[in-house]
């Protein structure tokens, strides 16, 4: 999916302060934003790191482009470890059971992409 947005800046607005509004968005923490994020540092056992958060660049002019991290693939060259992260909807009116399935789905999609780059690699050697 891509949405793009746009707005007219007050003159004496600034880029932080733009970033700290829109991110993370409300569909990766939920809604109330920050009561969720502020629930999610104090439930999850792990720092969540990039996910959920952005990559992208500025211009010179101040213009940027810049995409959310999800389903994304990090590795840490100096520690040799390899991780991704996958989520879900949890709401108060959803099936836990149904959203930890999500999970599993999500998280075999990425496993099959690294089963593939493993097994490409093995046969260029």
């Amino acid at each position: 999916m891509v949405s793009t947005v746009s707005c007219e800046l007050k003159d004496d607005t600034r880029f932080e302060t733009i970033i700290q509004a829109t991110f993370p968005m409300a569909s990766m923490t939920g809604a109330p934003k920050i009561k969720a994020m502020k629930l999610i540092d104090e439930y999850e056992l792990y720092n969540r790191g990039p996910y959920s958060g952005v990559l992208g660049y500025i211009d010179e002019n101040g213009d940027f482009d810049l995409s959310v991290l999800i389903r994304s693939i990090f590795y840490d060259e100096e520690k040799q470890y390899l991780s991704f992260t996958v989520g879900s909807a949890i709401t108060a009116m959803c099936n836990p059971e149904d959203e930890y399935e999500e999970c599993l789905l999500k998280a075999k999609a990425m496993m099959q992409v690294l089963i593939h780059k493993i097994n490409v690699y093995l046969i260029l050697q």
